[in-house]
């Protein structure tokens, strides 16, 4: 991260996103404002991993999903259209459509699912 992250301050946005209080547009912009650029989620654990220009930052394990053997590409799209979603519902949703991981590039404007063979679905970020 650069001079304007403290690790107090990330958990203080994801905590606010985790809760409802900010839309997943503030989100980003948050993220933005304190130099995150990317992000990368494990779907089974809901661990993350913030990344700036000079560092990053793990959270801790939050969940222990079972991640689904088939690949459902029209869930995936669903839930991702869903995008309101509380955070961990989120997570669970994807986990039963099969996807593993997904990461979020701030810069970019886009997200990359990918599911359990691989399998990528690649879609720009819906801000409103």
């Amino acid at each position: 991260m650069d001079s304007k992250l403290t690790e107090n301050e990330l958990h203080m946005i994801i905590e606010s996103r985790s809760t409802g209080k900010t839309s997943f547009g503030e989100f980003l912009e948050e993220l933005s404002k304190i130099g995150v650029f990317k992000y990368h989620i494990d779907v089974a654990t809901g661990q993350a991993t913030y990344k700036g220009e000079h560092a990053e930052l793990k959270t801790e394990p939050q969940v222990n999903f079972v991640i689904s053997n088939q690949f459902n590409r029209n869930q995936a799209l669903q839930v991702i259209a869903n995008i309101a979603l509380p955070f961990l519902d989120f997570l669970r949703e994807m986990a039963n459509a099969g996807i593993i991981t997904y990461m979020v590039s701030i810069t970019e404007k886009n997200s990359v699912y990918v599911g359990i063979n691989g399998e990528q679905i690649v879609e720009p970020l819906h801000l409103s």
